[in-house]
């Protein structure tokens, strides 16, 4: 990111993820989030229609904290519309509050230093220390639900506690209106279930997570049984969660693996993927924490990860992103950006085991279909879509430029599975539609270098349909940078990355943008999609600069 002036008075956000759209009293809204710089921000646009069905954006606000229950938002990813009209989000990369403090203020062994100077803290050590105290951790890893109250434009913000607090990338809600998936986008990740108490109303329910076992003799088609994490509701776990003196001490007791290579009686294995975590068992070094959960519920719907490990749900996934759901077949589909780490056999990332999953690795990802029963809980899952690094691939292309790559948000809509790549293994990701009858694939859209594309779906304004996404962070690394080190977050930027000129500003801001408008009948339930003779217009001159208004985001 930059900053157009020392004072960082006029700060840009080149990272839009999702639009989501709403008529409330005849005005049509889009509300989209940030993913960064931190704190992350909402932002509401009021849109016009002209008779040709060409949207246009009136104003641009920020979505306000209107209450002390929110106190700020974190690493906002993708999120969808849920069945009521609001706007669902994820806030990712949590804290681990197990060290105290953030992951991007210094959550590494060794990296204190330099998490004070991204905090502007400097050398300042009571002002760091002060920070600490009054730091809320366990308030962030929640899903933040954005509602329009009125015609004109007030909203209202709460961050949904009862949904698990993980690396949430989305979560999408069932056509009963009371189950809820969600998605935990890092290493060791659980796919989460919660079952409100009642249709539409999230403050209080069940929270499971997924077990995983391997059909006989088959490394990629699993039977899906659901493990009880908790019971809870939003009122006592908001009180909990904004208490600057919650702590991981409160919720567990922690030892090390005794040295024959197991926890103590009355602990029990939980596989944390970071590497202060990394103990020697038996000549070999694994991620493994031994705990024990203090009574209170609490800790599964906090520290949900680590309670699932403890529980037996599988916490082996690596980089669970998008979740999407088909009303014709009754199935989720989810996507894994690459086949590692915990998904491999006897990884070090499995921890103490069980080792659930034991897929072959594939660093192009896959989607898998989840089928669902008539209560809409998974019961089996399968891969039906994978990407290759063995045919038609290049220097700058790792993968083939016919499949895949590093799938990452998913949209279902009229037999077509839309997915978003988000990776360095094609020069230019694309937005792919998998058409579920015929099995072909399609590109729909590509991205400049270094870009991704997100928040793709299927919105409705002015009684026209539109596909919706969202471009980010266009021209941010070179062909083959990679992260500094394993556990830096591919976002992060160098100190001083700036814009050459005012071109390559422009190009290096944040997109959002639509295709369409497309026909109703042309996305009746039972139709194909069809975008031929719908091109997209590129806009330009004060066009354009309305259409990357929509992404700047200004100081406060």
């Amino acid at each position: 990111m930059w900053s157009k002036d020392a004072s960082l008075a006029d700060l840009y956000s080149n990272a839009p993820d999702i639009p989501t759209f709403a008529e409330v009293g005849g005005t049509i809204f889009m509300v989209n989030h940030f993913e960064y710089p931190q704190p992350a921000a909402a932002y509401l646009s009021t849109i016009t229609a002209n008779d040709n069905g060409d949207l246009s954006v009136i104003n641009t606000a920020h979505v306000p904290d209107n209450s002390s229950r929110v106190q700020g938002l974190w690493f906002l990813c993708r999120g969808e519309k849920t069945p009521w009209g609001t706007h669902l989000g994820a806030e990712e990369y949590p804290p681990d509050c197990l060290q105290e403090f953030a992951r991007y203020y210094g959550l590494y062994t060794g990296a204190e230093k330099a998490g004070q100077g991204a905090m502007a803290f400097g050398a300042n050590a009571t002002n760091l220390a002060r920070f600490k105290e009054l730091f809320s951790c366990y308030n962030y890893g929640a899903s933040p639900e954005v509602g329009i109250t009125s015609p004109d434009g007030s909203t209202n913000v709460i961050k949904w506690r009862t949904l698990g607090r993980i690396s949430h990338e989305t979560a999408v809600v069932m056509p009963d209106n009371r189950t809820i998936y969600s998605s935990d986008d890092g290493s060791s990740g659980v796919l989460l279930k919660f079952v409100a108490d009642r249709p539409a109303e999230l403050s209080s329910g069940s929270l499971f997570g997924g077990m995983f076992k391997n059909k006989q003799g088959k490394r990629d088609e699993f039977d899906i049984e659901w493990v009880l994490l908790g019971k809870g509701s939003q009122a006592e776990l908001e009180a909990i969660a904004l208490n600057p003196s919650t702590r991981f001490s409160s919720m567990f007791e922690a030892v090390n693996v005794t040295s024959d290579g197991t926890c103590p009686e009355g602990f029990y294995p939980a596989n944390t993927p970071f590497s202060s975590f990394k103990q020697k068992v038996k000549g070999k070094s694994i991620y493994v924490e031994c705990l024990k959960v203090k009574p209170g519920m609490a800790a599964a719907f906090l520290e949900t990860r680590r309670v699932a490990a403890i529980k037996g749900a599988t916490t082996e996934w690596e980089k669970l992103e998008g979740i999407t759901y088909d009303p014709h077949r009754n199935r989720l589909y989810i996507a894994l950006t690459s086949v590692d780490k915990g998904m491999l056999e006897a990884n070090a990332y499995d921890g103490l085991g069980p080792d659930h999953l034991r897929f072959n690795p594939n660093p192009c990802g896959i989607v898998m279909a989840l089928e669902l029963d008539s209560a809409f809980s998974a019961t089996q899952g399968t891969v039906i879509v994978a990407g290759n690094n063995k045919t038609n691939t290049d220097k700058a292309n790792k993968c083939d430029v016919n499949a895949i790559a590093g799938p990452d948000n998913l949209f279902y809509a009229n037999h077509n599975l839309f997915i978003a790549e988000d990776t360095s293994r094609h020069a230019n990701n694309f937005l792919w539609a998998y058409n579920l009858k015929t099995g072909t694939l399609s590109r729909i859209l590509s991205t400049p270098v270094g870009a991704e594309v997100t928040g793709q779906r299927l919105s409705f304004a002015a009684g026209r349909a539109y596909l919706t996404w969202a471009i980010q962070h266009p021209m941010e690394t070179e062909e083959g940078q990679e992260p500094a080190d394993k556990d830096q977050h591919p976002m992060e930027k160098e100190e001083g990355q700036e814009p050459a000129d005012k071109d390559q500003e422009m190009a290096m801001r944040g997109y959002v943008g639509y295709l369409g408008p497309l026909p109703l009948e042309a996305v009746a339930p039972d139709a194909a999609l069809n975008f031929a003779g719908h091109a997209l217009s590129v806009p330009s001159g004060s066009a354009q600069e309305q259409v990357l208004g929509a992404s700047k985001v200004c100081a406060a």
